[in-house]
């Protein structure tokens, strides 16, 4: 059984030529690799990336236990973390409302889009007609962002998206016909787990991202808090403090920070009469 399809190792190839191709043009790019994986490594970065791996081990361990997931799914899920579960992670930095952003994320799940990207992942074409095919899609899907909002190139976008459009639907015919001639080798349990398992683990992944969510939206209420003080005990101290004493909400607790001051931080004392202060204004303010 073959590990990678044609189309999945066509791509790897283009992307390989992209990047010996943007070394050779450029100086610039050994460098840039340098930083990211410098970043990658830190100890922020690590913690991070492996709280998301252990919490995938968790989901597929449960997902195995009712017979979902088997060993025959570890490439998916290996591609899925890459691919999906990293960049989502770290996507959640740009979120300005999680329950829009949950809402939506289990409306993609159930979209018809996903069902025919399967149908498409399931046939693939010889190696060298998948690398015509990804080529030629990429080069009109690139042509199609650089004219994006540029009068001037309006007719060729509208060009590229008119034969991006025709190749879709001449895959997706030929994925159907070709599925149509061997029912028996797609209706079956292993292509039913490679359908479901991606599914299953982008919809699992939303509790950790909310969690994840919450708390970078707590470290950044905080941040000013270290410059008020440089003592790790009191900086402690005023987290937990104001989040009990708030409730956890984070708009007053962005608020007694942004009314804060240095002398407010010289001991546990006056951080906890800060608080308290900050709580009979809010309460006469909305009384």
């Amino acid at each position: 059984m073959e590990v990678f399809n044609n189309r999945e190792l066509a791509t790897a190839t283009l992307v390989v030529i992209f990047f010996m191709f943007a070394c050779y043009k450029s100086e610039d790019v050994f460098p840039a690799i340098k930083l990211a994986f410098s970043t990658l490594v830190k100890k922020t970065m690590l913690i991070i990336t492996v709280s998301l791996l252990l919490y995938t081990l968790l989901v597929v361990f449960v997902l195995h236990s009712i017979d979902v997931w088997n060993w025959g799914q570890l490439k998916n899920t290996i591609m899925w973390f890459v691919f999906i579960g990293f960049v989502q992670l770290f996507n959640t930095t740009s979120i300005r409302d999680m329950n829009v952003y949950v809402s939506r994320s289990l409306g993609a799940q159930v979209k018809v889009m996903v069902l025919v990207e399967f149908l498409v992942a399931f046939h693939s074409y010889s190696f060298m007609t998948e690398l015509v095919l990804v080529t030629a899609a990429s080069l009109l899907a690139c042509c199609s962002v650089f004219a994006q909002n540029k009068p001037e190139y309006e007719n060729g976008k509208k060009l590229c998206d008119l034969l991006l459009i025709a190749l879709g639907i001449i895959v997706v015919l030929e994925s159907i016909f070709n599925i149509y001639q061997d029912t028996d080798k797609f209706f079956t349990i292993e292509t039913y787990r490679d359908f479901l398992v991606p599914v299953l683990l982008s919809v699992s992944l939303l509790p950790y991202t909310y969690c994840f969510y919450y708390f970078l939206s707590y470290e950044r209420a905080y941040v000013k808090v270290h410059s008020y003080t440089n003592s790790k005990q009191l900086q402690r101290y005023a987290k937990m403090r104001s989040f009990i004493a708030f409730r956890g909400k984070l708009h007053l607790i962005r608020q007694w920070v942004r009314c804060s001051c240095i002398s407010e931080f010289e001991s546990k004392s006056t951080i906890a009469e800060s608080i308290q202060r900050f709580l009979k204004i809010n309460q006469k303010s909305t009384v």
